[in-house]
């Protein structure tokens, strides 16, 4: 089964235009614990880019988000998936082979994509 929810207005804020570097952290934070739930119940979210991780404020806190799951998977054993995302904040594994139509992904790759959004935010962003 699965759930598909259309979005009418804005849920949330990019996480580049956080408000302090508090919240930033804490977002951050919040999207590794979403990865890890997603990957403990079998699915690999393969698209953690700039524009898909989020914030969202909920009775008065922020809270980090990942948004656009089109390309989750649910985990294969023998963990072999077409190649999909955003290519920018790919990790370094799946960039190596652009050629390969199929990778070998696990956990630690949305995690290094993660990584990838948080230099790319910390050396083009200035922040509050």
């Amino acid at each position: 089964r699965t759930h598909f929810r259309l979005v009418m207005k804005p849920r949330g804020r990019p996480l580049h235009k956080f408000q302090t570097k508090l919240e930033f952290l804490r977002a951050i934070r919040d999207i590794v614990a979403t990865q890890q739930e997603a990957y403990e119940r079998g699915i690999l979210h393969r698209d953690c880019s700039l524009h898909n991780a989020m914030i969202e404020e909920a009775d008065g806190n922020s809270l980090g988000m990942l948004i656009d799951w089109e390309f989750a998977v649910v985990i294969a054993p023998d963990n072999k998936y077409h190649v999909g995302g955003t290519v920018r904040h790919n990790s370094i594994h799946v960039a190596a082979d652009p050629a390969a139509s199929e990778k070998d992904l696990d956990y630690s790759d949305d995690l290094e994509s993660l990584f990838y959004v948080f230099c790319w935010i910390c050396i083009g962003y200035s922040g509050p």
